[in-house]
Order: C-alpha cells, then structure tokens, then sequence
C-alpha cells in the first residue's frame, strides 16, 4: 500500500501544531473599568486603578472638575490610600482614601503621616449599577 503525500504532510503539519502547544489567538489585555463615585456636592469623580493586588504598583488616576491626576499607592492604617506627587500644573499633594464604598479627596497636609486625613476637597460614596438621574426616577405611587 502506497502513503499518500497530502495525508503525510497534513499529519506532520498537525503533529507540529500539537508539539509547539498552538493554543489559538493571544488574550487580549483588558484596560481597567472607569469607578464612577458620587459627591456630597453633586458632582462626580471618576477613578481607574491599576494593579491593585500589588501594593508596591498600584496607582489610580482621579479625574475631578475636568482634570486627572495619578496618585500612587501610599501606607495606610485602614483602607486604601494613594498619594500624587506635586507638579508644576498641581503644585499641591492630593490624596485620595477609600473606606469601603466610601472615599475621599483631600489635599495632603502631612504626606508622610499614615493618619494625614488632610484639607478635604470632596467626600464620596462609589455608584454601582446603573445612575438613576431625577429625571429618570419613578414618581412616588408608581410602582
């Protein structure tokens, strides 16, 4: 019986496959969700951290009254707490704190000081599920 040469070639090509390990296209890297949070004063601030399980990389950028600051991981005594380096377009230290859903940006009084509650700039309770606006909300006996 004769080896037909397109049956071989196929079963070298697919052994090849199977020995370099081929298991499809890459993943694909998924950027870090926008946190949306809510003001005592109305107004909205947006965070996106990144490498959060890593304390010594994480990093979360604030976006508040249409600029964006990067703040770094800093310690804490409870919670989670991130501190900007100052600049010439932010000469201040801002620190952003989170307690549970809560958070906080303030300005930082005493960056090196684990319990620094610094200047508050806003105090904050994190959205979840969709925003419901006034507009959008049932009337009373709607139900």
């Amino acid at each position: 019986m004769k080896a037909n040469p397109i049956l071989s070639i196929s079963g070298l090509l697919g052994a090849g496959v199977l020995l370099c390990g081929y298991a499809g296209p890459g993943r694909v890297a998924a950027s870090p969700a926008v946190v949306p949070y809510a003001c005592e004063d109305g107004r909205q601030i947006a965070a996106i951290y990144e490498s959060g399980g890593d304390h010594r990389h994480a990093k979360v950028r604030v976006t508040y009254e249409g600029r964006t600051t990067e703040l770094a991981a800093a310690p804490t005594l409870y919670g989670r707490r991130y501190l900007s380096a100052p600049s010439a377009e932010e000469p201040r230290s801002l620190m952003w704190s989170l307690r549970g859903e809560h958070a906080a940006l303030a300005e930082a009084t005493a960056p090196d000081d684990v319990s620094d509650a610094g200047r508050p700039i806003a105090r904050c309770t994190r959205l979840r599920g969709p925003v419901v606006t006034a507009a959008a909300a049932p009337s009373p006996g709607s139900y």
